[in-house]
């Protein structure tokens, strides 16, 4: 984040509210009280504020005239006000802004550092929008983009399709009921094909005065329903915000599910069902692969010594050490208590074996750190099996094989096999 524009004539409000930014966010507020000297640190620090959180009402700019100056500027902007009539909302919505906050809410600092930190991640999610009007998905697209959402724009559900092929990351559909090919449920069927509710969510709306359409689109596997020029922005921004969040949540559960708790490598069980599947896919390919076993070597004597506090250490920092310097198409995991595996695609033996005794060597040459100033040494044994597919199962029991050996032969070395590779 870059920095932050306050605009706020209140000194105590203000005083509290830059504290807090600048203390959640650590960088600086810059905060001013004035339409005037707003002009002024705009001009100075010309594309420089990655958002800003204004009052409405400055005894210079009694109408919101501040909102303008800032938002078109391109910088996100959220609103104090202390007060939500219809007129005051109505105008604050139609300036462009991410958001309104009521300043009298006790909890209304809480409230805006909250939403700061969603406009913040907002920018990670990806939403499809599609609609044959071209006026309504550039309503709703500017709408998105003040949010800084992502958005990418298609005209029927056929064209919908396509999108989600080329762009898997879309977390969110928006979609018509209403176009040409094929209708907005029909889409939605299409859809849910491919992508389940835990992996993408959907937003219907329509025009139509018919009550029957909500029900059609839930049933054909959206998430919610909205009709055309029937909505709040605010509620809009709740459905799309709620949407997100559903995804996000179902996303975490899976991680937690398929993630070692200690060291946020994959576990046990995920590198057997990911790893069966990339083995097959190598053997499918007629491309070589390699299984790594890496044991810490007198990890209990490390326990023993020093008390499993700082072997969660060891184990967490060579943990790293594997996440910094495999392959993005590596699955890395940690298979046991000191045990971890690399399984991956590999150019030639020479290449894997370059890459363990890469790893091998820097876990050698880097000091724990262990508290209170204090380091410790630690190395890694590691036992290797390349071959051109075959079963998993297999690979790990003969790369333990290696291992055993390495072990026997005086640890901190590599030890390998080769199936059919030279």
């Amino acid at each position: 984040m870059q920095n932050i524009l306050l605009v706020e004539d209140s000194n105590m409000f203000g005083r509290i509210a830059k504290k807090k930014i600048e203390k959640v966010f650590d960088v600086p507020v810059y905060w001013t009280k004035s339409l005037a000297e707003t002009e002024k640190i705009l001009e100075v620090g010309k594309g420089s504020f990655s958002m800003a959180l204004l009052d409405v009402n400055l005894p210079d700019a009694p109408n919101g005239e501040v909102i303008d100056l800032v938002v078109n500027r391109g910088i996100s902007s959220l609103v104090f006000t202390s007060n939500v009539s219809d007129e005051v909302r109505n105008l604050v919505w139609s300036k462009k802004v991410a958001d309104y906050i009521l300043k009298e809410d006790p909890n209304s600092l809480e409230y805006i550092v909250s939403a700061m930190q969603q406009l913040e991640k907002n920018d990670e999610n990806l939403i499809l929008v599609v609609d044959d009007s071209s006026m309504y998905r550039s309503m709703l697209s500017d709408l998105l983009y003040i949010r800084k959402y992502r958005v990418i724009n298609g005209n029927n559900g056929e064209e919908g399709l396509d999108i989600l092929d080329k762009y898997p990351e879309i977390k969110l559909v928006i979609t018509d009921y209403n176009m040409p090919v094929m209708d907005g449920a029909s889409f939605c069927q299409k859809i849910r094909e491919k992508k389940k509710s835990d992996q993408l969510a959907i937003i219907g709306v329509s025009s139509e005065d018919d009550p029957s359409l909500g029900a059609r689109f839930l049933k054909s596997g959206a998430d919610d329903f909205i009709v055309k020029g029937g909505f709040l922005v605010e509620e809009f921004y709740s459905r799309v915000q709620r949407c997100l969040k559903q995804i996000d949540l179902f996303q975490q559960i899976r991680e937690s599910a398929i993630r070692d708790f200690l060291t946020g490598l994959y576990n046990r069980r995920y590198f057997f069902e990911a790893g069966t599947e990339l083995v097959s896919r190598c053997e499918l390919k007629g491309e070589p692969l390699y299984c790594a076993i890496i044991d810490i070597d007198n990890f209990k004597s490390v326990n023993d010594t020093y008390g499993h506090d700082v072997g969660d250490i060891v184990i967490k920092v060579i943990a790293q050490s594997m996440r910094d310097l495999s392959r993005e198409e590596d699955i890395v995991a940690r298979i046991g208590g000191e045990e971890f595996c690399i399984l991956g695609p590999v150019a030639s033996v020479d290449d894997g074996l370059e890459q363990c005794e890469t790893l091998r060597q820097h876990i050698a040459m880097t000091p724990v750190a262990v508290g209170d100033g204090g380091s410790l040494g630690v190395s890694v044994s590691t036992g290797v099996c390349f071959a051109l597919g075959g079963d998993l199962d297999n690979l790990t029991k003969r790369a333990d094989e290696c291992l055993y050996r390495a072990k026997q032969n005086g640890k901190n070395r590599v030890e390998f096999v080769r199936d059919e590779l030279k």
